[in-house]
């Protein structure tokens, strides 16, 4: 009898350890890392840092995303938009799309747009799109081929050998009805494969991912063409595309940006308004941040420009009524001088610079590394929103007023006073040599009735009681739009604040 009892019981016991779960065992979850970048800038190469090292270059970021990915061979790559536009290689935008199809050697898997890919307007936006496509076409017929001379013909056409590109989103910027280019440009976005959504299947984790060009993004591309749909109706739109495919996480890139003003802080807002983005990758203002932003259960991440840093972060996600997160790591890797360069990315790299002396540089006499001159100190770029004056800003007025008298078919005879705004010094100048590329990065900014890179120099006539008004309206508006100030060669004023 006691015998069929103590079975009974180990029975009884046997079932209860198998069938109860402790109160405070968690849920099932999934588990995602993400790698991401923004406010590239054409940084193709390394740059002088202040502390005397080099920052950025696309050799040694290949090597910090290949780390990465020896630690989360899934782990996604990402970028917030704002790829093009700051350096020499810029120049081949338009006719060899060198950011894009680098970014496809880099392994990116998505992208989004930010204001600068439209700097040479939508029309130029969409003849970068065909050049890529052109070029990956060429690639494939290349492969197909037994003969060596192809090989040349294609460097010789389309610079470094290059098969796959990132996918391009973007949910609530589209070609406006008006625009007399809207066919040309909606044509070469249907051929790219330019999409809303995209839903990417890792280690049986699906991910839900859309772009968004935000409002500033949008005021700041006024030669777009392109008319901007609500982010947050967007935004809605793509989450319930996204849940109804199966996404388990769901990622926004966007080009809209964080803020310390809460009210112009675009991506908050945005986070803030739609429930179900799990992280927003935040480019267009140059955040750095070192930790994310939680708001409404969003994760907003900014690693910084110009490939400073590469950004990676890695949520869990548990299967619950509420999708629950927690953060189980964040962290940027500086792309210094510390990382060993990538020879494959650095031989591209190199490839696109030969491009650019042959065809860009070539009509000035110059090339891509020759060195200019020498500064014994730095020349940084302006401290925005403070009134005063600034070397680089003098140095780039210096050089206008020069340019007028010495250059000009007619130069005019009268008084000449020459201007250039904070917003468009784009990078300093660092102590020791000063090479071609380098003066060219200092305005890197927008594009000639011609096509070519770089603003053009506008004359226009003022009397002296308009030269001064001009001046008071600088005094008065740079606190509140810093990127406006005015620095200036042939005149000097003062004010009474």
């Amino acid at each position: 009898m006691k015998r069929r009892i103590s079975a009974l019981l180990a029975a009884l016991v046997l079932l209860c350890s198998l069938c109860v779960i402790p109160a405070d065992a968690a849920p099932p979850a999934n588990t995602a890392t993400i790698l991401f970048t923004h406010d590239l800038h054409s940084h193709f190469l390394p740059q002088p840092a202040e502390d005397g090292g080099e920052s950025g270059g696309y050799a040694r970021l290949k090597t910090a995303i290949d780390r990465e990915r020896e630690k989360c061979p899934d782990a996604l790559l990402l970028d917030g938009g704002d790829f093009s536009i700051g350096s020499l290689v810029q120049t081949l935008y338009t006719t060899q799309a060198a950011e894009l199809r680098t970014m496809g050697a880099l392994g990116y898997d998505a992208v989004t747009l930010g204001n600068h890919e439209f700097d040479h307007t939508g029309e130029g936006f969409a003849r970068m799109l065909n050049a890529a496509k052109k070029a990956q076409a060429a690639f494939g017929v290349l492969a197909s081929s037994q003969f060596s001379a192809s090989v040349e013909d294609y460097r010789e056409q389309y610079g470094p050998l290059t098969a796959t590109l990132p996918a391009l989103l973007e949910a609530n910027y589209r070609p406006a009805e008006d625009n007399p280019d809207k066919d040309f440009i909606q044509q070469a976005m249907d051929d790219y494969g330019v999409q809303e959504t995209l839903l990417l299947e890792r280690d049986g984790v699906t991910y839900g991912i859309f772009g968004l060009m935000g409002v500033d993004s949008d005021d700041c591309a006024p030669t777009s063409g392109f008319a901007l749909e609500d982010a947050a109706q967007a935004a809605e739109r793509c989450v319930t595309v996204l849940k109804e495919q199966g996404a388990q996480f769901i990622i926004c890139l966007s080009h809209s940006g964080t803020d310390e003003d809460p009210k112009l802080s675009e991506d908050e807002l945005l986070a803030k308004a739609v429930d179900g983005i799990d992280v927003i990758i935040s480019g267009h203002t140059h955040s750095t941040l070192t930790e994310p932003i939680v708001v409404n259960d969003t994760y907003i991440v900014s690693c910084g420009p110009y490939c400073r840093n590469l950004g990676s972060i890695t949520l869990r996600k548990y299967e619950n009524e509420t999708g629950s997160k927690e953060l189980v790591d964040y962290h940027l890797t500086p792309i210094d001088e510390t990382l060993k360069e990538n020879s494959n990315i650095a031989a591209m790299v190199e490839t696109w610079k030969d491009k650019v002396g042959d065809t860009y540089l070539s009509r000035y006499g110059l090339t891509y590394d020759q060195v200019l001159t020498t500064t014994s100190f730095d020349l940084n770029t302006p401290v925005s929103g403070v009134q005063e004056n600034n070397g680089l800003g003098s140095l780039a007025a210096d050089a206008f007023r020069w340019a007028t008298q010495t250059l000009a078919a007619e130069p005019y005879e009268g008084y000449t006073v020459a201007v250039t705004a904070d917003g468009v010094l784009r990078a300093p100048l660092r102590t020791g040599q000063i090479t071609a590329s380098q003066a060219f990065d200092v305005l890197s900014m927008g594009v000639g009735a011609d096509g070519t890179s770089g603003f053009p120099l506008v004359e226009v006539y003022l009397t002296g009681k308009e030269v001064k008004a001009a001046m008071e309206v600088d005094a008065s508006v740079t606190p509140i739009m810093p990127a406006a100030q005015l620095y200036r060669s042939g005149a000097l004023y003062s004010f009474n604040t």
